[in-house]
Order: C-alpha cells, then sequence, then structure tokens
C-alpha cells in the first residue's frame, strides 16, 4: 500500500468532480439525470430552463466527468435529457432561422406548448434508443414514464426518430472503432451487457429453466424490498441536502461533492488491498474480451491470479456488469468423463463487501450538484446482488453441472428487480432490457421480476423519480385518482376568490393583476346584472357575495396579454379599435415572453382599453360544482389541461381549478377537513335520524358503525340529506 499513487488518484477525481460540479453551478438544471424534470414537462408542467440549449452543453459536458470522477452514476439519464432538449430545440430553431430569412415559418414553427410536447418526447425516446441501443424500449419509455398525451400519429413518429437515432449511433461507433461503416449489433447502443450464451456454442447448458421462474420470483421481492430501502435512506438524505446544504449556496454544494469524491476514492483506493481475494484464473469467458478487464494487482505475480474484488471495483461500470454477467467458472468434464463442479468466480464477502459500498455511495451521490444518472449503478448494485443469489441458489441445492445452473441469468435478473425496485418501471423496461441482451427467451422471467419489485416496493414507498418530484413541489398528476377522492366535488377544492377580467378592461387594471399575481391564466366574465359603468376593483377581484353575478365569457392567457401590451393593442373610448394580430403575431415572442415588469408604459396608457373578447378563448373547459374529483383528474390528465372553470347551471362562475389543488397532499387535507365537520355535526346533532328522501336508505347520526368516512364513501343513490 503506497500514499503517492493513492492521492494522484484522489487528485484526478477531485478536478474531474470539480468540472463537473462548475456545469451545474452555472445552470442548475443539468443536475441530476433529468428525467424528473423530463417527465414533469410531457405531465404539462413547465419548469424553467429545463430544454435550453444552454442546459443541453451543461449536461453532456458536465456528464463525462462525473463517470470519469469515479462517482457511481451512469450516463444513460442524462441520454435522455438531452435527447428531449434536442427534440425542443431543434424545431424552435428553424422556426426562428426561418423567420429570420423573412419565410412563412407555418411549416417549421412551433407556437404551443402541445405541439413542443410531442418533439420532446420523440428526443426522450431517441436518448433511451442512442443510451441502451434500443428503439423499441425509447418509445415504451415515452409511453410509460414521460408522455401524459399521447396519440396514434405521435406513435409513428417517435418509432422513426428512435430507429433512426440507433442507426446513426451504430454508424458512428462503427468508424470510430473500426474505420469503416458496417452495421454491427456491438456497436449498438453507449451500453451494451454481451450475448447471454452457452460457450463454444455448447447446447449442454441451459440459460434458465422452469424451475429457475420461482427463484426468479423470489428474487423480485428482495429486488423490490432493497430498492424500496434505497429510495428511503435517498429520501432522508436528499431532504437533509434540500434544508442544509442547498440553501447555503453554490459553493457549500461543490465542496459536498468533493467530499463525496474523495471519500469514494480514498474507500476504494484502500479496499483493493483489505478486502480483495485473489482467485486463481481457472474460468472461462463467454466473451473473451473481458479477460483484460481482471486486475492482477496485490496478488501473485502470476497471470492466472487475479483481485476479485480490484476487478470489480477498478473498472467502468459497463465492464464490470459484463464481468457480472459473463465471467464464471465453467469446467466441462475431466478427462475421465467426470463432470467438475462449479467453482465461485468472485468471493462471496468480496461480493457482500462491493454490493453494501456501491449501495452506500449510489444512495449518497444521487441527488448532488453534478450530471449524473441511475440506470448504470443501480443495474450494477443489481447484478452483484444476483450472482450473490445465484451462489446462494448452487450451493443450497449443490448444483454441479453446467448444464442446471447458468450464473449469469441470476445476474441479469438482479439488476432488472433492483432497478425495477428503485424506478418502478415495468413495461418499458422489460424491453429495453430485452433489446439490450439480444435474446427474446430472458423476456418472460425479465417482465415477471419487474412485476413483482414494483408491487413490493410500491408497499412501502414510491419510485425515486415520483419521490424527487414530491420534494420539489411539482404538481404532477399520476395516471390514475385515488379511489377516495370520489366522496369530494369540484366544489370542495376549487379556488373561490379567483382573479378575472371583463371583456373590456383598462390597462392599468390589466397591469395592476399581472403584477399581483403569478397566474397563467384568466377568466373573462361580465356580470349578469349591472353594477355600474365604471371599473371597479371588486371587477377584477370580486367578493363572495358578487361571484355568483359572474357570467363566464371565455378565458385569456398571461402570454397573450402580454403580448398585447407589448404590441400596444390598446384604444382609447373615443377611438376605434384596433387592427386584430394574426396567430403568428400574437406568438411572436413564444416561449420567452417578456415578464410585465419589463414593459414601459405611459400615464396616458393607463386609462385605455384592452379588447379580450378577440383573443381569448370563448369555449374553455368548464366543469359543474357537484362534479367528482375523479372527473376533474380526468379531464386535466387527459387533455393536458392547467385550468378548469367551475361553472354551475346559469353559467355562473363560482371558481378554478388549477394542478395545485389536484394534488394528493392537498385533497388529503380537504378530505380530512370535511370528515371532521361531517364529525362535528352528527356530534352536536340532537336528532336521532336525518329526513331521507324517498326511495334512499335512513342513516342514523348515533350509529356507532357509521364514521364520516364511511359516509363519504356510500354511492351518492344512498346518502341522506346532508345537514352540514
Amino acid at each position: 500500500f503506497t500514499t503517492l499513487p493513492m492521492l494522484i488518484y484522489i487528485g484526478f477525481s477531485l478536478v474531474y468532480c470539480m468540472i463537473a460540479a462548475i456545469t451545474v453551478a452555472v445552470t442548475p438544471a443539468a443536475a441530476g439525470s433529468g428525467i424528473p424534470e423530463i417527465k414533469c414537462y410531457l405531465n404539462g408542467i413547465r419548469l424553467p430552463k429545463v430544454v435550453r440549449i444552454k442546459t443541453l452543453i451543461c449536461k453532456a459536458f458536465g456528464v463525462l466527468f462525473s463517470v470519469a470522477g469515479g462517482l457511481p452514476c451512469g450516463k444513460e439519464g442524462p441520454m435522455i435529457h438531452s435527447g428531449a432538449v434536442l427534440g425542443a430545440g431543434i424545431p424552435e430553431g428553424m422556426s426562428r432561422l426561418v423567420k429570420k430569412l423573412g419565410y412563412n415559418n407555418s411549416f417549421f414553427g412551433v407556437h404551443d406548448d402541445r405541439a413542443k410536447r410531442d418533439f420532446i418526447s420523440a428526443g426522450a425516446a431517441a436518448g433511451v434508443s442512442a443510451a441502451f441501443g434500443a428503439p423499441l424500449g425509447g418509445v415504451l419509455f415515452s409511453l410509460e414514464e414521460g408522455s401524459s398525451f399521447w396519440n396514434q400519429a405521435l406513435t409513428w413518429k417517435t418509432l422513426f426518430c428512435s430507429m433512426c437515432s440507433a442507426f446513426v449511433l451504430q454508424i458512428l461507433r462503427s468508424i470510430l472503432e473500426t474505420k469503416s461503416a458496417s452495421i454491427n449489433n456491438k456497436y449498438s447502443g453507449l451500453i451494451n451487457f454481451g450475448e447471454f450464451k452457452c460457450i463454444d456454442g455448447s447446447k449442454e447448458c441451459m440459460l434458465w429453466g422452469p424451475t429457475d421462474l420461482i427463484v426468479f420470483v423470489l428474487m423480485g421481492a428482495v429486488g423490490g424490498l432493497l430498492g424500496a430501502l434505497f429510495n428511503h435512506c435517498n429520501l432522508y438524505i436528499t431532504k437533509y441536502r434540500m434544508k442544509h446544504v442547498n440553501p447555503k449556496g453554490k459553493a457549500v454544494r461543490m465542496m459536498e461533492v468533493a467530499l463525496i469524491g474523495i471519500t469514494i476514492c480514498a474507500v476504494g483506493y484502500f479496499s483493493i488491498n483489505t478486502l480483495g481475494h485473489c482467485t486463481n484464473w481457472n474460468a472461462n469467458l463467454t466473451e473473451p474480451e473481458l479477460r483484460g478487464f481482471l486486475k492482477n494487482w496485490y496478488c501473485p505475480k502470476d497471470n492466472n491470479y487475479y483481485n476479485d474484488y480490484g476487478s470489480l471495483a477498478f473498472n467502468s461500470q459497463e465492464d464490470t456488469i459484463k464481468l457480472l454477467f459473463h465471467h464464471y467458472d465453467f469446467q466441462n468434464k475431466t478427462d475421465k468423463g467426470e463432470i467438475l463442479p462449479l467453482r465461485a468466480t468472485y468471493n462471496p464477502i468480496s461480493l457482500i463487501l462491493f454490493f453494501c459500498l456501491l449501495f452506500i455511495f449510489a444512495c449518497w451521490t444521487y441527488g448532488i450538484g453534478v450530471p449524473s444518472g441511475l440506470f448504470v449503478p443501480c443495474l450494477l448494485i443489481g447484478a452483484t446482488y444476483g450472482r450473490l443469489a445465484g451462489y446462494c441458489y448452487q450451493q443450497i441445492f449443490q448444483l454441479t453441472d453446467p448444464s442446471q445452473f447458468y450464473p449469469g441469468s441470476y445476474a441479469l435478473i438482479g439488476a432488472a428487480a433492483f432497478l425495477g425496485g428503485v424506478v418502478r418501471m415495468t413495461i418499458s423496461l422489460t424491453v429495453i432490457l430485452i433489446e439490450t441482451t439480444r435474446n427474446i427467451s430472458y423476456g418472460l422471467p425479465i417482465m415477471m421480476t419487474l412485476m413483482v419489485a414494483k408491487w413490493v416496493g410500491d408497499i412501502f414507498n414510491k419510485g425515486l423519480y415520483d419521490i424527487h418530484i414530491e420534494l420539489k413541489h411539482w404538481p404532477l398528476l399520476e395516471w390514475e385518482a385515488e379511489p377516495m377522492w370520489e366522496t369530494l366535488d369540484a366544489s370542495d377544492i376549487m379556488k373561490s376568490n379567483l382573479e378575472w377580467f371583463n371583456p373590456r378592461p383598462t390597462v392599468g387594471r390589466v397591469v395592476d393583476i399581472l403584477k399581483r399575481t403569478k397566474h397563467s391564466a384568466f377568466p373573462v366574465c361580465s356580470y349578469t346584472e349591472s353594477v355600474g359603468g365604471s371599473l371597479r376593483r371588486s371587477s377584477f377581484r370580486p367578493v363572495i357575495n358578487e361571484r355568483s353575478q359572474l357570467r363566464l365569457q371565455g378565458l385569456i392567457l398571461r402570454s397573450q396579454i402580454v403580448t398585447l401590451l407589448m404590441k400596444e393593442q390598446f384604444y382609447d373610448v373615443q377611438t376605434p379599435e384596433l387592427d386584430y394580430l394574426s396567430y403568428n403575431e400574437l406568438s411572436e415572442f413564444y416561449p420567452k415572453y417578456p415578464d410585465i415588469d419589463d414593459i414601459t408604459l405611459t400615464v396616458d396608457d393607463q386609462d385605455k382599453i384592452i379588447n379580450c373578447v378577440t383573443y381569448m378563448n370563448p369555449c374553455p373547459y368548464t366543469v359543474s360544482p357537484r362534479a367528482p374529483i375523479t372527473k376533474v383528474f380526468t379531464l386535466f390528465r387527459s387533455l393536458g389541461l392547467r385550468h378548469l372553470i367551475v361553472v354551475n347551471n346559469k353559467g355562473e362562475v363560482e371558481g378554478i381549478i388549477t394542478r395545485s389543488e389536484l394534488q394528493e397532499h392537498h385533497i388529503d387535507k380537504v378530505y380530512k377537513a370535511k370528515t371532521e365537520n361531517l364529525n362535528n355535526t352528527m356530534a352536536s346533532s340532537r336528532a336521532d335520524m336525518v329526513m331521507s328522501v324517498p326511495g334512499m336508505n335512513t342513516i342514523q347520526h348515533n350509529d356507532p358503525g357509521l364514521n364520516p368516512a364511511d359516509y363519504l364513501r356510500l354511492p351518492p343513490d344512498t346518502r341522506t340529506i346532508r345537514t352540514f
């Protein structure tokens, strides 16, 4: 053990980690894998600077040094984010270029968020395809984890984009490796697991059998438990980081990166000599080139020995995964025809120590201020767990015949189980792993393993991406609403004290509202009864007793109002109205609309009038106050809404619902409050029974078997008239 090589090793790692941390200091949106951000963006949430070209440059540059610095992170997650940024930037750049050339940009132009989301979906799928060499997996990933709004046209466009991405990468890697533009599966994707096959094409071995499925299911359950533990630990680490590290500035975040990098390098270098076991080289490889990945450090100076822990810890993560998949003892028969027993290629103690250290460091690393992915570290942790499970299975049942046991299959299933337990992906991850291994026979065991891992993990917590989305309070809408939400109505969660415009408000009032609020849309309303000709403050911020007098006329976006102010589309009462703006003129500033504080207006402009009727949406989506929240949730999720106006049967506005009101914590709070209100009402009532509607059930207030929560869960046609 020498000090100087260790210091040099730590020094290089520290420099690389600091460069990666600087890229995040320049662009904070480049931190992490970017998958939670893209998932939210495709869900309909506009996050600032997530799909900017500056974020792409910092992300692509920073992840190189994150991986080179020895941090347990991968480049596959950032590849997905990078593909999404390209998907958003290419049409937008084309639109601006065509505009500068003076041509009509209606063909290339992207003027709304829905069209932009389609390009981002295709870009994210292309990123998965490039990272894993899995075009179909990329499409399914974009569908399962990303896009909230899917249609048939988007399916084939995304598939075409994924196919092109995989093809171009294959050609470029082939040129770099072989100096010829040949098509070779070896160069499909940035990560390649190798081909699972018997040695020398032998048919005597079996990759997996029917009896192995039972073990694979158990491995999936344990993988779900380990994934839930990983998410739970990372949750508390991230909470501590958000409370004590991030608020102290960029310098402290960079110091955290330095601390993690130094710790990982020091522990890794020290563990080679103390934790590694020298193993005699007497193994076969399904891929002979892996022989060069075995390290001889601190072992007898003989090529027949290798350091098992050093070979796992001091290769790239992709190469280590290949070793776990394809490096194993496979002695067929002696000269007398006797079958030799399988021997452990890696000492189980080395595997346990490697698993524990990698688990801790990966959990600590995810969420720090560097671009980093999660897929490869989880695959490596799971592959180590799979080799341990395979070793235990072999020892318990004393499997000596190579045709009965294939260690690489257990490593693959372990990788799938742990990754599925962390991210809770099923369909897309199954196809990605099948395409990466290029072996369709693993489809059934991988699918069963992932399903069990997800079911077990969901008992304890959510997937890691969803946990980080909740920690950042992004209003993501899940695929389905909670069943208990059926007991609540739209009127229970809506905002009743809303801001609104009349059809022709004054500039002064409009500017006042825009500066006081950050709302992205406003209802356009008129009074059903005349309350005077002057525009009072209550006309823009009605109180409760005036709310029922508001008649909905339409909905206008904040961006439209700002554009009208920027282009001075307002007029005096005595002068005629101005010419209308075209759609291209109205969306000229997309996606970077000016801020209201950047607009300069004179004193004379304050009393001028803006015509909202021409530019508003005259038929926005509305909902009844009595509509169940589950239906409201379905409207938001399927149509990609950001606002839903609550209108009664007279066409009068009662409130508005946004994504914030549909968050689980907010609805749970409303549910508890309504339950307590019902409980107090029932306890204070002196009547033993309430009046029932004819033909409906009668419910006693003093019925000990009926609590308020049970009452709210009753079907609407069996409830009594409510007195609360």
